[in-house]
């Protein structure tokens, strides 16, 4: 799926004061395409993956998924669109701390309409032998990897990661960052990933940088990098 912003702003208000999180933004994400969100704490990254996603709505502009204008659309419809066409993963895992991995990946599958299987998605993302654990028995990648299969399993068209590796070390988050890359390829999903860690938009296929709410630059990523060979700063 691809998007397109138009003219889209975000504005929050607390009594008499106004604070733009976006700004006037007008940018296209094309279907298939990796593409980082980059920008300092503040530069509006969140509030622009949430109102891409529908989990916002915009104060004005027109929001386009593949044809469906989100920004008309009242909650009840973007509860079901975000349902059935998009993946979320967080910096936070939210996992289910009583189910297995494997039972965790289920809770994914069955709000979709055209899933994959469970088996197939931890198989991809390299956790086969942690099937049956719980999720005080795994290190904080494995469990950024379940909640990563979790999404997947929906088989989404689109997938917002918002900072999945802020709470990860340097090789962990690298092996984390290369199961995205690996299933960007593998299924075609368009990922949307935002950091504030100029390094990971060296894997990316484009880098649109934000700060103070606006979009600054729009980089076309020439000598993509695997996630593996990324130097961490």
């Amino acid at each position: 799926m691809s998007i397109k912003l138009e003219n889209v702003s975000k504005i929050y208000k607390m009594g008499e004061v106004e604070t733009h999180a976006v700004k006037n933004a007008s940018l296209e994400i094309l279907k298939g395409e990796f593409v980082v969100l980059l920008g300092p704490s503040g530069s509006g990254k969140s509030t622009m993956l949430n109102i891409c996603s529908g989990l916002d709505n915009p104060t004005s502009g027109i929001i386009n998924i593949d044809g469906e204008i989100i920004s008309d659309m009242n909650s009840k419809e973007l509860t079901k669109f975000r349902r059935d066409n998009l993946g979320f993963i967080f910096q936070q895992y939210n996992l289910l701390q009583t189910l297995s991995v494997k039972e965790n990946v289920e809770v994914g599958r069955e709000v979709s309409l055209l899933p994959f299987t469970v088996e197939e998605v931890l198989e991809e993302v390299g956790l086969t032998p942690q099937t049956d654990k719980y999720p005080f028995q795994l290190s904080g990648g494995e469990q950024q990897r379940v909640s990563i299969a979790r999404a997947v399993v929906k088989n989404p068209k689109i997938m917002f990661c918002d900072e999945p590796t802020g709470a990860l070390d340097e090789d962990t988050a690298k092996e984390v960052l290369g199961v995205l890359q690996k299933l960007n390829k593998i299924y075609n999903t368009t990922v949307i990933l935002i950091t504030h860690n100029p390094s990971i938009g060296a894997m990316a296929d484009r880098i649109i940088k934000l700060n103070s709410g606006e979009v600054v630059e729009d980089i076309k990523n020439k000598d993509k990098l695997d996630a593996s060979e990324i130097s961490w700063g």
